[in-house]
């Protein structure tokens, strides 16, 4: 099922300013973070970061394209979830919101979205009216980027993902105060597939269109290792069917005039895995994703926590709360990392627990 939005408002102003940027980046032969036009934020549904680390290291010729990152961008295989909730709905919220999902011990009762259901939403149910009661409102990446007057498209593989549509719609999205009014809709363009394969297929397609400035990506097909089990020969073969998309988006952001040089990936997951399950948030194999980050500015061969000492530490096989310090750097951030990319602000009151993520 597909939504298509008839509405892609721009502002002069932003793109002129982004548009600067890359030209002196192509007069001085590189592009410094902050100054690309298109950040692509993808989440793979159950990609543990200890099994796909192994895998890109002991077989790269079958994941040549996440091998890609970690040769040409800035990468970590030991992230973290959220330190509550280690399931779906959840951690997309923090993604998108930079937000725990409980108030920490001791945080402000606003530091949260409080969103803890895992299935599809009530009818009437949006992140505002059902997470955190101390918040009227839960502004997100979408929200930042469609207010500054840029585009904005989420594809997702999961029907549940009908929640951030909702929550920011033209009806329950909040109005517009910076700069131009270009409406409470966030999210110019809504796709939900239900399928990995023909969900990428499409926004491949769509992106070479469109060229959304800012675009989050969910891939569910990992997550059949609820079926298969995690680590299973079936569940490697969802892992290189992830890969194949990859390299189809590699191929469409090097070569797409609008695009090439001038477009970043942000890769991350909700998830790992163990056996048949993911939900005892406490268990190292679930808790551990990568977070993956490719573009013009990014480091290349970079490890993001020596790109990130002093403002995030590498928890080994840990898993330190909110009130650790230095934190880790978690799926939480990203984010907030693809607005830094962009050149926009963090998401309003989102900086206590999701420090900047530093690439270059």
């Amino acid at each position: 099922m597909t939504k298509k939005r008839t509405r892609m408002m721009t502002s002069t102003i932003i793109r002129t300013i982004l548009w600067m940027g890359v030209i002196c980046a192509v007069l001085t032969g590189t592009a410094a973070v902050g100054q690309v036009s298109h950040v692509i934020h993808i989440s793979v549904d159950g990609l543990r970061g200890d099994f796909i680390e192994s895998r890109v290291h002991e077989e790269p010729e079958k994941y040549p394209n996440f091998r890609r990152f970690v040769v040409e961008g800035a990468t970590t295989f030991n992230a973290r979830t959220d330190y509550t909730h280690t399931n779906t709905l959840p951690n997309h919220t923090a993604m998108l919101t930079a937000r725990p999902v409980l108030q920490p011990e001791g945080g402000p009762i606003t530091a949260h979205h409080g969103y803890v259901r895992n299935d599809d939403p009530k009818r009437r149910a949006t992140l505002h009216n059902s997470g955190n009661k101390k918040l009227s409102y839960v502004p997100s990446v979408f929200d930042s980027v469609h207010d500054n007057g840029l585009s904005t498209g989420l594809f997702a593989s999961k029907s549940k993902f009908i929640l951030f549509e909702k929550s920011y719609n033209a009806k329950n999205g909040a109005r517009d105060r910076t700069g131009a009014k270009n409406g409470r809709d966030k999210i110019d363009r809504y796709v939900n597939i239900g399928e990995g394969k023909p969900l990428t297929a499409y926004f491949v397609e769509d992106m070479r269109k469109n060229k959304y400035n800012y675009s989050f990506v969910h891939d569910k097909r990992p997550d059949h290792g609820h079926e298969v089990g995690w680590g299973s020969p079936e569940w490697d073969e969802t892992v290189q069917g992830v890969d194949a998309f990859l390299g189809e988006l590699f191929q469409l952001v090097e070569t797409e005039p609008g695009l090439a040089g001038d477009t970043a990936i942000v890769l991350t997951a909700d998830h790992g895995g163990y056996k048949d399950d993911h939900g005892d948030a406490e268990d190292v194999r679930n808790y551990t994703i990568p977070v993956l980050v490719w573009g013009p500015g990014v480091k290349k061969g970079a490890d993001l926590y020596d790109l990130n000492e002093g403002t995030h530490v590498n928890p080994g096989k840990g898993r330190p709360d909110f009130n650790a310090s230095p934190q880790p750097i978690r799926n939480g951030s990203t984010g907030n990392l693809a607005l830094q990319m962009l050149g926009l602000q963090p998401i309003s009151g989102t900086d206590r627990y999701f420090k900047d993520v530093n690439v270059k």
